[in-house]
Formats: structure tokens, C-alpha cells, sequence
């Protein structure tokens, strides 16, 4: 890039970042949705009695963590619970701003994409509700930015920010299968267990929970040591729905099949879509073969470099699990468009950028129907339209858009990812 292009790329990205930071502002001071006050308590009984006895699963002991430091700032400034806790979604927002230019360079795009998630209306929702998928976004995208070379220590680097996002959300929990996975196609291909490096961290950060866990709990161990695997387990359990709020493609079959005054969230995805096979373990089996052929693929493609190969891995694990998988709820497909800026900014087809564009539009009018506020015209005029039937027509759009945006993240539709310096 010539210097003056460089010079006038960084004054608009300084430009962009400043609008960006100028509208997240206020939103620190906006309440959000109502997981806020569930967020809050969970950080007070952990502040209180200790993480290891208010532990409950759902989200991991990490983020417990996370919310007791929030908790902790909030009984000693005195600020509404609500804009402490947004504070560190700020921060890792804009750690994944910065990794995004960073990761656009490398790949050789134009680092000017980042701004399509600083100052898209669905990022900027994301953030006004509270959710805190940004944390383990920064995580997963420092992962992916550490990954310069095939190194032990490249993986091992790589593997600490992959290690914080696995304590967090379950989210992480596919990028972990991917990261295994990988690492079985690389070893039967090329007899060089490096990859699984990448996991030490995150087997080395869950043992110390464990033992947190045992230590701090005392008797009966046996049944304190199995509080924290069993929430692992347990996590697709705790809303057993075809599709809690998610626009995916389980979204029509929950409509057609619901009983009459029944909401869509109630349907249950233990409903038999083969003999014997309900639902849920039908998505996971498509899932996991999907994601584990898509791997068998990317790790041959020896002209992307490893960074260039996760991207693509944990871009289509990120996309493809709240699509096909059941229980997703409204804001799972956060990750998936991060990595979609990534892909936005490849030399791929026209209608895969329209579709893009399309789907992160679908998901902004979905999401800010339900739980939207500001400005009050605009939320309004959303509320009104909301119903069964324009999530119907929200979740058509969305299963099309990931047809025509999932082609080309298959293996050998995009070209290679080429390094640069950073």
C-alpha cells in the first residue's frame, strides 16, 4: 500500500475509532437486557460465599470470576451495577477492534473492514444489551492473531487466550472439539503432535479449577469433584429448546410443529427426527461431522498459513453451530460475524458479501424487536412488527444468507491466506 493510502487509512480508522468509542459511550449507562441483573447476582453470592460454593454452571468459573471483580468495584464505587459491568465488554471490544486491523493486515486486506463491527448496528446492539460474548471474542481472536508459525511455542502462546475462553462461555466449547480435531488430521497426516500444544492451556487451567474446586469444598470430594465437569456436560441441558430466540434453521420446524398458544422456545428438542433420535443429538451429529470434514480439508492446505487455517476453522464453527445447532439463543451468532468481517473482506463472490450484509442486517432488526430501547421510535416500530411470523420470515433470510455465505468458507473456495507483516 502506498504511504499516503497507508497515512489516509490510519486518520480513518483513527476517525472511525473515535465514533465507535463516542457511541458505546452512553450505552455504558443503559441497563440492557435482563440477563444484567442475573450477571449481577452471580457476581454478589460469588463475592459473598466464595465461587466454588455459588458455582452453578451455565457459564464457567472464569467469567464467575469476572463478575465477582464487577461485583467487588460496584460495592466500593458505588456506580450502578449495570456500567461496571459493561466495562470489561469495553475493553475486549476494543482489543477486538485492534485484532481485527491486525488480522485484516495479515491476510492482506484493507484494515478500513474493521469498521464494519466498530460501527455496525449489530455489534453496537450486542454492546447497548449487555451481552458479554465480547470477552471470549477478544479471547478467540488473540488466539487465532498469536498463531505466526507452527512452532510448540506458536501453539502454546496460542492456546493461553483459547485456555480463558474455554473457563468462560460455552461457546468455546467447539473451537476446543475443532482445536482437537485439528490436531488428530495434522498428526495422521504428518506424524507431528505440535497442534496439541494448543490445548495445554486449557487442560492445565481447568485442573486448576478442579482442584480449586476439591480443596475448597472439602467432603464429600468425590461428589465436589465432579461439580465442575458435570456443568461442562450438562451445559446443552439447560434450555432443552429446538430454538431459544435464534433465527437458525430450526426456527421453521418449531413453528410448524408448536401446539396452539405454545411460544416457540417451549418446543422441545427432544422431539424424535429419526427413530430414536431426538433432535438434539441429530444436530450435534451433523454438527460435529460438518466441522470435523470441514477440518480434515483446512488442514491440507498447505499454501494457508496456520493463522489463515483457524481463521477459517473457527470462522465456520462459529457460524455453523448456532445455525444447526438446537438450544442457540439470539445472540450465539455473535462470534460467527466477527469472523465474517474476516471473511467479508476476502476476494469471495458478490452474493456471499450481500449475504453477509444481508444476515447481520436480519439479526440487528431481530434482536433489537426484542430487546431494544434506544432511539424510542426505532424500538417501537420494531416491537410492533415482532411476532412469530416476521421471526419466521427474520429466520427464512438468515438459513438462506448461510447457505450462500458458508460455500465459500469450505475448504479451497477461497484463496490462499497470505502473511504479512504486522
Amino acid at each position: 500500500m502506498p504511504t499516503g493510502m497507508r497515512k489516509v487509512t490510519g486518520l480513518l480508522l483513527v476517525a472511525g475509532g473515535v465514533v465507535g468509542l463516542a457511541l458505546r459511550w452512553p450505552m455504558l449507562f443503559y441497563m440492557g437486557v435482563f440477563d444484567m441483573d442475573v450477571y449481577f447476582e452471580w457476581g454478589r453470592r460469588a463475592l459473598e460465599i466464595g465461587i466454588p460454593r455459588s458455582y452453578h454452571g451455565i457459564y464457567f468459573p472464569l467469567q464467575y470470576q469476572v463478575f465477582e471483580a464487577c461485583a467487588w468495584t460496584v460495592a466500593r464505587s458505588g456506580w450502578q451495577f449495570f456500567t461496571i459491568y459493561k466495562w470489561p465488554n469495553l475493553v475486549c471490544d476494543c482489543g477486538s477492534f485492534c485484532l481485527l486491523v491486525l488480522l485484516l493486515r495479515r491476510q492482506g486486506s484493507n484494515p478500513l473492514y474493521a469498521l464494519i463491527y466498530w460501527l455496525h448496528p449489530w455489534f453496537l446492539t450486542i454492546f447497548s444489551l449487555g451481552y458479554i460474548d465480547f470477552q471470549i471474542a477478544f479471547c478467540i481472536l488473540l488466539c487465532v492473531w498469536l498463531l505466526r508459525g507452527e512452532t510448540t511455542k506458536d501453539y502454546l502462546l496460542a492456546g493461553l487466550p483459547l485456555a480463558l475462553a474455554f473457563l468462560m462461555k460455552p461457546q468455546a466449547l467447539a473451537l476446543i472439539v475443532a482445536t482437537f480435531a485439528y490436531g488428530v488430521f495434522h498428526y495422521l497426516r504428518k506424524r507431528d503432535p505440535r497442534p496439541f500444544a494448543m490445548l495445554a492451556g486449557s487442560v492445565l487451567l481447568f485442573a486448576g479449577y478442579e482442584w480449586w474446586f476439591i480443596h475448597a469444598l472439602r467432603r464429600p470430594r468425590l461428589a465436589h469433584a465432579a461439580i465442575l465437569p458435570a456443568s461442562y456436560l450438562n451445559v446443552t441441558n439447560i434450555m432443552p429448546a429446538l430454538t431459544a430466540q435464534m433465527t437458525n434453521v430450526w426456527y421453521p420446524v418449531a413453528y410448524l410443529i408448536r401446539k396452539p398458544g405454545q411460544g416457540i422456545h417451549m418446543v422441545s428438542d427432544r422431539i424424535h427426527v429419526l427413530p430414536y433420535l431426538p433432535a438434539k443429538y441429530f444436530a450435534a451429529i451433523v454438527v460435529l461431522g460438518l466441522i470435523g470434514f470441514h477440518i480434515c480439508r483446512v488442514e491440507g492446505e498447505r499454501e494457508t498459513a496456520v493463522s489463515g487455517r483457524f481463521v477459517k476453522i473457527f470462522g465456520f464453527a462459529a457460524v455453523v453451530v448456532p445455525f444447526l445447532m438446537t438450544s442457540a439463543h439470539e445472540n450465539h451468532l455473535f462470534l460467527g460475524t466477527v469472523f465474517l468481517v474476516l471473511l467479508f473482506a476476502q476476494p469471495v463472490p458478490l452474493v456471499t458479501k450481500v449475504a453477509i450484509q444481508l444476515l447481520l442486517l436480519v439479526q440487528f432488526l431481530h434482536i433489537y424487536s426484542l430487546y431494544g430501547a434506544y432511539p424510542s421510535w426505532l424500538a417501537e416500530l420494531l416491537k410492533r412488527t415482532q411476532s412469530n411470523e416476521t421471526m419466521l420470515v427474520y429466520s427464512l433470510i438468515s438459513v438462506a444468507c448461510f447457505w450462500f455465505i458458508a460455500k465459500p468458507l469450505w475448504p479451497r473456495r477461497i484463496g490462499a491466506t497470505p502473511t504479512s507483516p504486522d
